[in-house]
């Protein structure tokens, strides 16, 4: 029986197709997000982008999800750049193919092609584009000759953290220590991985959301006063007058009653 060989040449078991690296990372599954957009400060977003740089990346990610979430216009021009990849693909052999390779053509494009919602894993790739990096998640199952991907899901960047090494690596975010470096390595087979750089550099300072984080706190003190000035806009000045000889406690009565109707 053929092995299925790695990245590294070496070979891997079937059992490790059959089940998804996450399916006993039940405390990631239970992870509710943080919202630092929440009373952010210019203090605090340089707190969160110094904890990345030294490692700690959760509340960055977080950081980059408000953004997304809470921003109409990046929103929408970051929607452009990944609907922007949904379009019609195909599988074709490569020049002067031999009649094998026109017929691995003909067969890799067939089993793509049933793979469930291909669509949204190119689209799931792309929130790379905006965060450095995206993985998605294979699930393999054999209904027939061939394995095959049953489902592939995109999981958080915050489930994720970086090693420095002689080369950066994407790692499951754990408690555990593999080669002398924490976190689990990733899977052979059993991960799809876009990297998008936005810059040159370390994966943490590469995201094009960390060159927007800035104008995007300036942003949301504009939105803020904008909102106080809409809530007042067109309403009569409030004018309250006591006479001469007012005692203390008059002046306050009219001062509260100004505030009640305001």
């Amino acid at each position: 029986m053929a092995k299925i060989l790695g990245p590294d040449g070496l070979p891997i078991t079937t059992e490790a197709l059959s089940e998804p690296q996450t399916s006993h990372y039940s405390h990631l599954q239970r992870e509710l997000q943080t919202h630092p957009t929440r009373g952010l400060t210019p203090s605090k977003l340089a707190s969160i982008l110094d904890q990345a740089e030294q490692g700690d990346l959760l509340a960055q990610f977080d950081l980059y999800e408000d953004m997304e979430e809470k921003d109409g216009h990046i929103a929408a021009e970051l929607g452009k750049r990944r609907r922007a990849l949904l379009v019609d693909w195909s599988v074709v052999p490569p020049d002067n193919p031999t009649p094998a390779e026109k017929r691995n053509a003909e067969l890799l494009a067939e089993l793509v092609g049933e793979i469930a919602d291909f669509e949204d894993v190119l689209f799931d790739v792309t929130d790379a584009i905006g965060k450095g990096f995206s993985c998605c998640e294979i699930e393999w199952h054999k209904p027939g000759k061939y394995w095959l991907p049953k489902t592939i899901t995109h999981r958080p960047q915050s489930w994720f953290t970086v090693h420095r090494g002689y080369r950066q690596q994407l790692r499951l975010r754990s408690n555990t220590t593999v080669d002398g470096i924490v976190g689990e390595p990733l899977q052979p087979f059993g991960w799809i991985t876009h990297v998008h750089k936005a810059k040159s550099g370390y994966l943490e300072r590469t995201a094009m959301f960390r060159q927007l984080v800035w104008p995007y706190l300036f942003k949301n003190y504009s939105v803020g006063d904008l909102a106080e000035f809409l809530e007042i806009y067109g309403i009569p000045v409030r004018i309250g007058k006591y006479p001469s000889g007012a005692s203390e406690k008059e002046k306050m009565t009219l001062l509260r009653a100004l505030v009640g109707i305001g």
